[in-house]
Order: C-alpha cells, then structure tokens, then sequence
C-alpha cells in the first residue's frame, strides 16, 4: 500500500535501526493506526504544539515538535534516545497513542533518519 500523502517512509538499514515513518500534522490517525499495527511513526506538529499550557521550557523554544509513537515501550525508549532525548516522559505509557514528545536536535535527527533511509 503507498504511504498516504505527506508522508515519509523509511525501512530498516543495515545496521539494525529501526524504520521510521513520518507523518504530517494533518495525519495523526494514519500515524497512530501505522504504531498500532506495530510500526513507528514521528507525527510532526507545528509551532502552535510548542506553546500548550503546561509545556516544558525546551519545547516553549522549540520552533516545532512531533510525536513518536510506538506501542513497544522498549522500542520507543530506545528510539528516542537514539534520537538524543535525555529526559524520556512516555505519555499514555500502555495505552493506544504511547509516545514520546520530540522537539529540538532529538526532532531533526528523527526527520534526518526518515531522509537517510529513504536515501538507502
């Protein structure tokens, strides 16, 4: 099945890394029904997500952010710290919509690693 319009799909590399499908802001259904079904997916959201009250400072200076979603929780940690986050929060943690918030260096290393495998 192709991916939906605007979005990014990578595959497994060589050297194990997990793939990744990107999803535009629009398409948070698409991105949750793809981790349910075992997949992770990077839901890119716009400035606006960044400034929801109660939003930690980093992401209050963030430009962006995304969701990474993954129904495995060990997948998901690892994923993200692959991706740089240091403090892991995993919202919904056991619940359909696990994920981990991204923004900053974390967010464009997730949106590089959709790049780099599409690219392979």
């Amino acid at each position: 099945m192709a991916p939906a319009q605007g979005c990014t799909v990578s595959r497994a590399d060589d050297a194990g890394a997990e793939a990744v499908k990107q999803f535009a802001e629009r398409e948070i259904k698409a991105a949750l029904a793809y981790a349910a079904g075992g997949g992770q997916a990077v839901h890119l959201m716009g400035h606006w997500a960044t400034q929801l009250p109660g939003a930690p400072q980093v992401f209050r200076r963030a430009t962006g952010c995304a969701h990474l979603f993954d129904q495995n929780l060990d997948r998901l940690v690892i994923t993200a710290r692959g991706f740089g986050v240091r403090v892991i929060k995993v919202e919904r943690a056991g619940e359909e919509g696990q994920h981990i918030d991204l923004c900053g260096k974390p967010l464009e290393k997730a949106k590089a690693r959709c790049e780099e495998m599409l690219q392979a």
